[in-house]
């Protein structure tokens, strides 16, 4: 292929995005022969896996966009991962490779759900049409799926994806045996600014409020609208101590923001919980916790008042 036609293949992928692809395949050279034909791509990110567990692994720890996996591999074959893969419902592209091209073979692979089906030996031109097509279903996909997790006041994520989100570090977490902390927040006295100044202006609020959070923390934190004014804050990667700190730089910045309607100060009552897994708890209970330290806040801040 010359470079030209690479290149051409290469403009076909959907701009401004990194796709990550995993490659599973337990023969040496046919590894190395994939990563070249993947390679010299600014747009993959491509990593290798000597067979299925390996790739399995790989795959719960960062999962990619396209698995490219051989079909016939020891100790996990190219079914089982592709089985496993879709069973978690990521919209993850799989593509299946191997030497088996009988029509019960390849109608095999797609009913294990494989989204496509490639034959030994793969054309570099064909091999890279297969990604484009990957990932511009995947492009699709991830948009959709973003809709339906996005709150749609605060462009924040929402309450669906808090919870698939925590379920997810929670999984982290106990891999990698590291603790992340948990925050609650609740916009005090918000009742009162949507009663005396107007939804108008309680929509501002909300939406500066998303925004001050998000700035207060660290980029890999992510913040969420819970629904009416409560917000939550995942904090990945995080000991307790580095979560109070966080807790205290949002209470800060939002403290500090001011709306020309208004004539009082915008605060918020946080509460902080830390997943250590040493000592796992549940979801329910984590977030039992942080809602309690968040209750406790608002009842002092009202004892105040």
């Amino acid at each position: 292929m010359t470079p030209t036609e690479q290149q051409n293949l290469a403009n076909d992928l959907p701009p401004g995005t990194i796709w990550k692809i995993l490659v599973a395949e337990d023969d040496p050279d046919a590894r190395i022969l994939l990563t070249k034909q993947l390679s010299g791509k600014p747009e993959l990110d491509v990593r290798l896996a000597a067979d299925g567990v390996e790739a399995w692994k790989l795959y719960q720890e960062d999962p990619p966009d396209i698995l490219l996996s051989d079909w016939m591999m020891p100790r996990m074959s190219g079914l089982e991962l592709c089985r496993r893969v879709k069973g978690l419902s990521d919209g993850c592209y799989v593509i299946l490779i191997t030497a088996r091209d009988a029509l019960d073979d390849k109608v095999g692979a797609l009913e294990y759900g494989a989204d496509e089906y490639l034959v030994k030996p793969v054309h570099p031109r064909e091999l890279l049409a297969r990604i484009n097509a990957g990932a511009r279903i995947r492009s699709k996909h991830l948009s959709l799926a973003a809709e339906g997790r996005t709150d749609g006041l605060t462009a924040l994520r929402n309450r669906r994806s808090f919870e698939e989100m925590l379920s997810y570090e929670m999984a982290k977490a106990d891999r990698a045996g590291k603790p992340f902390c948990l925050l609650l927040g609740d916009v005090n006295r918000f009742k009162s600014i949507n009663d005396e100044y107007g939804h108008q202006v309680g929509d501002r609020v909300l939406v500066a409020v998303g925004a001050a959070m998000t700035d207060a923390l660290r980029k890999i934190d992510i913040v969420f609208r819970l629904g009416g004014d409560e917000f939550a804050a995942i904090l990945p990667d995080c000991p307790y101590e580095g979560g109070v700190n966080c807790l205290a730089r949002v209470k800060s910045v939002v403290a500090a923001l001011s709306f020309s309607e208004m004539t009082e100060a915008v605060g918020i009552s946080l509460g902080l919980a830390i997943f250590d897994p040493t000592a796992p708890v549940p979801a329910d209970m984590l977030i039992e916790k942080a809602d309690k330290e968040m209750y406790e806040a608002k009842r002092a801040m009202k004892s105040v008042h």
